[in-house]
């Protein structure tokens, strides 16, 4: 097994103990989180298939470390929100929809909404607004302080109304509104972490019904960690071959995409390699000519299964991913 090299927690069922409600295992298998933590905040990109059963609720701990600030004033914009619904009233048509997620009143949960988020009172209250092409979302979403110590200090929470039930029923979304896919940038109140696990909770609602499948839940974890390059160059009469390694959280990382510039001066490195870079995260390459050198390593957010060996608990855990990164070596002279 690897290293462990993120923070991850157990007890993941406070996550996913929202109302005991016997029902078969649905399908439900493909939410996923996405994290990338930007200078300002941090972008949540949470996804699954149209096709699997609607969402009821939504909730994303944060990394251990994390400080939190939740003293904006009501009104205030955190940050843009992307969704994209299927409308089931609109032959299933897809939606995009974008609006901001704001700063609400202090006070309880929406009517209808305190099963959904339990009986803690929400250290802030947000309301995502959104419309496009006459679809109009509105839901709240509640930062809710986490109780157990190995987790982080809160968890979001975001209830969704059930869209594949007959029109009439109470609570259903506007126009059967099914929301798939939502990209929500928060900015100013997640502190920064070098290196952590942020852990979503997915719960669907039993098909065709406004009551949560308790028995269909997953966990979907999202690891966040630095990326390194490491470079050495050994001459080669009047060239060199030079060496490398990419890690991210000190592990390394396959699938980076590596230029290395050589040159005769320091200040100008004009020629460059594209390398491949190994399993292992090691790369080679060999100039002709030149005496100092430098590696650009670029990599896209993927899949970290590891994760999901890491997480302790009954709920099954699935796509686990990990954040991108572009870093650049130190300039290296050739020995």
């Amino acid at each position: 097994m690897r290293r462990r090299i993120w923070t991850v927690a157990a007890g993941i069922a406070v996550l996913v103990a929202v109302v005991v409600v016997p029902a078969a295992m649905a399908a439900y298998t493909s939410p996923k989180l996405e994290v990338t933590q930007t200078a300002t905040g941090v972008v949540l990109k949470a996804s699954l298939s149209p096709d699997d059963d609607a969402t009821a609720r939504v909730a994303i701990n944060v990394p251990v470390g994390t400080t939190l600030t939740t003293n904006q004033a009501p009104g205030a914009v955190l940050g843009p929100a992307r969704v994209v619904v299927r409308s089931l009233d609109n032959f299933g048509i897809d939606v995009p929809i974008e609006g901001q997620i704001v700063v609400g009143t202090p006070g309880q949960p929406a009517t209808g909404q305190q099963a959904c988020i339990g009986s803690s009172a929400p250290s802030a209250t947000w309301q995502l607004t959104a419309s496009a092409l006459g679809q109009t979302l509105s839901v709240p979403m509640y930062l809710l302080p986490q109780t157990q110590t190995q987790l982080g200090p809160a968890f979001l929470v975001i209830c969704l109304p059930p869209s594949d039930v007959p029109t009439g029923t109470p609570g259903r979304a506007p126009q059967g509104a099914k929301v798939y896919s939502a990209e929500l940038t928060i900015n100013g109140v997640f502190g920064k972490v070098s290196t952590g696990t942020w852990i979503s909770s997915w719960v669907p609602y039993n098909p065709g019904q406004v009551t949560p499948n308790i028995a269909g839940a997953v966990v979907a974890p999202a690891a966040i960690a630095p990326g390194a390059v490491t470079l050495a160059a050994k001459s080669a009469g009047r060239g060199a071959t030079v060496v490398g390694a990419v890690t991210q959280g000190r592990q390394p990382r396959a699938g980076a995409t590596v230029t290395v510039l050589g040159g005769s001066v320091k200040s100008k490195l004009t020629t460059r390699k594209r390398v491949k870079v190994s399993p292992s995260g090691k790369f080679t390459a060999r100039f002709a000519v030149g005496t100092f050198f430098r590696a650009d390593a670029v990599a896209t957010g993927g899949a970290e299964p590891s994760l999901c060996a890491q997480l302790a608990g009954s709920t099954p855990c699935v796509n686990p991913t990990i954040n991108g990164f572009s870093v650049k070596s130190r300039v290296v002279r050739k020995k």
